[in-house]
């Protein structure tokens, strides 16, 4: 979770001028933890590589920079420890152990593979 990160988004999108999109995790009460871990949970989200922190913003491809802007840092949290904390992904672990760890394991992947092209 970073402040400055989700602010220095707002201040771009507002500068843009064009339409702009900001997409952020925001958990609920039905995730099945309490509400008072959300901000720790979403550290979760961002360690495991779960919820990147970025921002495109195309005026500063004008310049001849890079309009990608990767803001989080290298992934260092436990996926499965993320998504075990979450009612909806808990429903599959405890329902279909064994199909769970397969989609833990491609999941892994997945964010290991998409963090290096990141």
């Amino acid at each position: 979770v970073n402040p400055q990160q989700a602010v220095r988004a707002f201040l771009e999108a507002d500068a843009y001028p064009g339409p702009s999109l900001i997409i952020a995790y925001s958990p609920c009460i039905s995730q099945g933890f309490p509400m008072a871990e959300s901000i720790q949970h979403c550290q979760m989200a961002v360690d495991s590589g779960y919820w990147p922190l970025y921002r495109y913003n195309p005026e500063v491809g004008n310049s001849g920079n890079n309009p990608f802007q990767l803001d989080s840092k290298k992934v260092k949290g436990d996926i499965f420890k993320f998504l075990s904390a979450e009612n909806r992904f808990a429903a599959v672990m405890r329902r279909h152990p064994k199909h769970a760890q397969e989609l833990d394991s491609k999941l892994e992947d997945a964010v290991a593979e998409k963090n290096q092209l990141l």
